[in-house]
């Protein structure tokens, strides 16, 4: 996770139009209602991952405790064998030992070479037991797994959980989501889309919980919403993947395309590079949440109804892109 949003913002203050574009839609209010029985169901399966990955197991930087990211990598297969998927592992060699990127595939059926690939980081910076960043996005990606199962979709789809986001390893060689992209544009692999799912489970909607530059005005104030992120060249998917999500559900989501370098800091970036659309998924992190990078990104701070309500939106809006006859830009 980086500080994306930051510089978004400043292009706003200084009514820089040609290098930020919103994408179009209404930003709903929280619910109220109670969980649905399937709601309640997908609360449970977060907390429970959050816990295993950010209690259990904790911190997991390959440069700080090697085996404690070893441990989760063999916790995301086990949890994505029990849920009836063989994953792949795509080796990182670091120099000796060696991590891996963990993949889930879901073949299509009537345009099976047409890839829809869905990843998420599962390591922290350093110390951090990371259960926002990233625990949360694993927990989605978990849950997204094991629903597809249930019937085919038209298009492949790949959730993959990618080791070494966090720094050192952020744009570097031993970048797990670098390396994977790199591989599929050397195999060929159509990806159609990419969508990185980055800290998304700190919401809450207290007036004045979402900040921002103290120059900025006009943006929601209340850290209730999701928000979508890309560059320009990639607006249209942004726009796109935003619609259907917000045809799918009612949860607060924003979208916002721009060039600014900041835009590329994280795994969806490594896409980019090798010429695939992609776009990015999260809670602002360090704008709403007080705990982003501390050792205080415990489970207790998630909030764990809004996560399932905002998980079960986004496995909708899987589904919907996977579709044969959906139309992607």
């Amino acid at each position: 996770m980086r500080r994306w949003l930051a510089c978004i913002l400043l292009v706003s203050s200084c009514a820089c139009a040609g290098c930020m574009h919103r994408s179009p839609g209404m930003l709903y209010e929280s619910s109220t209602e109670p969980l649905s029985t399937h709601q309640t169901r997908l609360r449970g399966e977060m907390r429970r991952d959050v816990e295993e990955l950010s209690v259990n197991i904790g911190p997991r930087h390959a440069g700080e405790s090697l085996a404690d990211v070893l441990a989760a990598e063999r916790w995301i297969v086990d949890r994505l064998k029990a849920s009836g998927v063989e994953p792949r592992r795509d080796e990182v060699d670091l120099n000796g030992p060696k991590v891996a990127n963990v993949e889930a595939s879901f073949p299509g059926v009537e345009r099976p070479d047409e890839i829809i690939v869905i990843g998420a980081h599962y390591d922290t910076v350093f110390r951090s037991p990371g259960a926002n960043d990233n625990a949360s996005g694993v927990a989605m990606l978990l849950a997204t797994a094991r629903r597809l199962g249930d019937a085919p979709t038209g298009r492949t789809v790949r959730i993959v959980f990618f080791v070494n986001e966090e720094y050192p390893f952020s744009g570097g060689i031993q970048m797990g989501s670098r390396l994977y992209a790199e591989r599929c544009r050397a195999r060929g692999d159509d990806i159609v889309a990419m969508i990185a799912v980055d800290s998304v489970g700190y919401y809450t909607s207290a007036p004045g919980s979402q900040n921002y530059p103290a120059f900025i005005g006009g943006l929601p104030s209340k850290g209730n919403f999701i928000a979508f992120g890309s560059n320009r060249d990639n607006q249209q998917l942004l726009d796109h993947v935003v619609a259907i999500f917000q045809e799918q559900c009612r949860f607060p989501a924003i979208g916002v395309a721009t060039d600014l370098n900041a835009a590329s800091r994280s795994d969806h970036a490594s896409f980019w590079w090798q010429g695939y659309p992609a776009i990015f998924m999260s809670d602002t992190s360090e704008y709403r949440d007080p705990n982003y990078h501390r050792q205080t990104d415990t489970a207790d701070q998630l909030n764990y109804d809004e996560l399932a309500r905002l998980t079960e939106g986004f496995i909708k809006t899987v589904r919907v892109l996977a579709a044969a006859d959906t139309r992607l830009p």
